[in-house]
C-alpha cells in the first residue's frame, strides 16, 4: 500500500499479464521463490479531494514464498518517498511459463485497498503493471507499472524449514573449499617432489604453498607415483537465531597420482566425510553423509610457479529432522545432493636463505541440487539448487630447519556469485560473501619419502559464523 498526504495508494510487485486464470496443467513454472525488489510509477484519479489526484513513485520489496502446482503466495512492502511503509499481502497464479498475476489486499482505518498485479519474467527481472482503488477514505483510483528484480533465491520460514534448505545454502560453500583446496595442497606437493629449484633443500624434498611438502616424486620407480592421505576435524557454528546450527564434521581424503611428462602429475582423489549438526532454528538434528570422487592435474611452469586444475563429483545422503513448534512431534526426511566443483590455482613459491614464500590465486566453481522429497508428516518440498563462484589469494610463509618446516598461511576468499537467503521471521542474514583462513602448523621431510604435516586453521570475518578445524596428512612418493 503506498501513502501520499492523507490518501492511501496500493502498489505491488510481480509477474505475469492478463486476466487470472487457472494454471496450465502440464507446464513447467520457473522457481520464484526468493526477495525482489524494484520501483513502481503510477497516477492517482478520482481522488477525494481532486487535488490529491497526481503521480508517485514507490520503492518495493517483494517476497514469493509457498510455491506449488503454479501457486504462490506474495507479500509486498512498499516505501513512499516520505518513507511511509506499508505491506500488502495476497496469492498469484502462474498464466504461463514466463507470465503471472496476484492480488494482495492492505487494510487500514480508511477501508481495504485492492491491487491487482499482472507481469512477464525474463531472466531475474519481472516487468509489471498494476491497478486498484482505496475503497474508503479518499477513494483513489491507481494504476501504473515497473519493475523487480532478484535479490535473493531462497525464502525461509525458520521453524518449519527442513534442515538442508538452510545448511547447504549456508555452509555448501565453505566445505566445498576445503575438499578443492584439500586436493589442490597435494598437487603442489607432488609438483614439488618432480623438480621446483633455487631453494633450500631438506634431503631430498622441498617446501611447497599450501600446507604440504614435496617428496622424491622419480626416486626407484620407471613412471614416478605417489599416494597420500588426510583425515580433518572441523567444528563450525551458526549464531544468527533464525538459522542457528552447530555442528562437526569427520572428513577423509586420500588420492595417487603419476608423473607421465616430466613436469607435470595426473592422479584422482576419493573423499568420505561424516557430519552431525544440530539444527536449533527448526529444533532439529542433520546427520550427512558424503562420497567424493575428483581426477586432478598439476603442472610446473618455470621453477617458481606452477598451475593446478581438478574437477569432481559429490554424493551426500541426508538424514534429519525438525520439531514442529510446540510439540514434541518430528517431521523426518532423507533427501539426497548431488554436488559439482572445479577449481583453478596458479601458485608461486620463492627461497631466502633458510625462508620460503608461497603466494595462490584461485577460482573456483560449485553447484548442489538436493533432489525435491517428502518428509514423514506428507509436507512435499521443492527440488532446490544453489551455485557458487569464489575468487581466492594465499600467501604463506615457512622456515626449514632440520627436517621440519613450521609454516603461517592466510588465504582471502570472496563468493562472487552465490546463494542468499532470507527469513519470514527473527534477524534477517547478512550474506556475507567473504572471509580470512588462517592455518598454520608443521611440516615434516623424511629422505625415504615420506611426509606429513599437522595444521590448524580458523575462520575469521564471516558474519555471524564460526570455524576451528585439525588435519594430519601423510604422504609417500616412489
Amino acid at each position: 500500500m503506498i501513502f501520499h498526504g492523507q490518501r492511501v495508494f496500493v502498489l505491488i510487485t510481480l509477474f505475469l499479464g492478463a486476466s487470472i486464470v487457472s494454471p496450465l496443467v502440464h507446464a513447467t513454472y520457473p522457481d520464484i521463490v526468493g526477495t525482489w525488489a524494484g520501483s513502481a510509477t503510477g497516477v492517482d484519479s478520482s481522488c477525494t479531494p481532486a487535488s490529491l489526484d497526481g503521480s508517485f513513485t514507490d520503492q518495493l520489496s517483494v517476497v514469493f514464498s509457498n510455491q506449488s502446482a503454479g501457486h504462490f503466495d506474495v507479500s509486498v512492502t512498499v516505501t513512499e518517498s516520505d518513507g511511509t511503509t506499508d505491506i500488502d499481502l495476497g496469492t498469484g497464479t502462474f498464466l504461463s511459463e514466463s507470465t503471472i498475476s496476484f492480488t494482495v489486499t492492505h487494510t487500514d482505518g480508511g477501508g481495504t485497498d485492492t491491487t491487482v498485479v499482472n507481469g512477464t519474467l525474463s531472466g531475474n527481472t519481472i516487468s509489471f503493471s498494476f491497478s486498484g482503488m482505496n475503497s474508503g477514505g479518499d477513494g483513489c483510483i491507481y494504476s501504473g507499472n515497473g519493475s523487480i528484480s532478484r535479490n535473493s533465491s531462497t525464502v525461509i520460514t525458520p521453524d518449519v524449514t527442513p534442515s538442508s534448505s538452510v545448511t547447504d545454502a549456508v555452509l555448501f560453500n565453505i566445505q566445498m573449499q576445503g575438499t578443492i583446496s584439500g586436493i589442490s595442497n597435494h598437487i603442489g606437493g607432488a609438483l614439488a617432489g618432480i623438480g621446483f629449484s633455487g631453494g633450500p633443500r631438506v634431503t631430498d624434498n622441498q617446501f611447497t604453498i599450501g600446507g604440504t611438502t614435496g617428496l622424491n616424486a622419480g626416486d626407484g620407480s620407471a613412471i614416478a607415483y605417489g599416494v597420500w592421505g588426510n583425515y580433518s576435524y572441523t567444528d563450525y557454528e551458526n549464531d544468527l537465531s533464525s538459522t542457528a546450527f552447530d555442528g562437526s564434521n569427520h572428513s577423509f581424503l586420500g588420492g595417487i597420482d603419476f608423473s607421465f611428462w616430466g613436469d607435470s602429475i595426473l592422479g584422482v582423489a576419493f573423499g568420505y566425510d561424516k557430519g552431525d549438526i544440530d539444527t536449533t532454528f527448526n529444533g532439529g538434528n542433520q546427520d550427512t553423509d558424503s562420497f567424493t570422487v575428483a581426477p586432478y592435474f598439476g603442472a610446473l611452469l618455470t621453477d617458481s610457479f606452477s598451475l593446478d586444475f581438478n574437477v569432481g563429483y559429490s554424493r551426500v545422503d541426508y538424514d534429519q529432522f525438525r520439531t514442529v513448534t510446540g510439540t514434541t512431534t518430528q517431521v523426518t526426511s532423507t533427501p539426497h545432493a548431488d554436488r559439482w566443483f572445479s577449481a583453478l590455482n596458479l601458485n608461486g613459491i620463492a627461497f631466502y636463505n633458510n625462508w620460503i614464500l608461497g603466494s595462490r590465486i584461485g577460482w573456483s566453481y560449485a553447484s548442489s541440487s538436493i533432489d525435491g522429497f517428502t518428509e514423514s508428516n506428507g509436507t512435499v518440498v521443492s527440488e532446490s539448487r544453489t551455485k557458487v563462484t569464489t575468487a581466492s589469494i594465499a600467501g604463506d610463509v615457512a622456515y626449514s630447519f632440520d627436517n621440519y618446516e613450521p609454516f603461517l598461511n592466510l588465504s582471502y576468499q570472496r563468493d562472487i556469485s552465490f546463494r542468499k537467503i532470507s527469513v519470514t521471521t527473527g534477524p534477517q542474514p547478512t550474506n556475507d560473501n567473504d572471509d580470512i583462513l588462517l592455518t598454520t602448523g608443521i611440516r615434516y621431510f623424511n629422505k625415504n619419502g615420506i611426509s606429513g604435516n599437522v595444521e590448524y586453521s580458523k575462520r575469521f570475518d564471516r558474519d555471524n559464523f564460526d570455524e576451528d578445524r585439525i588435519s594430519l596428512t601423510v604422504r609417500a612418493d616412489f
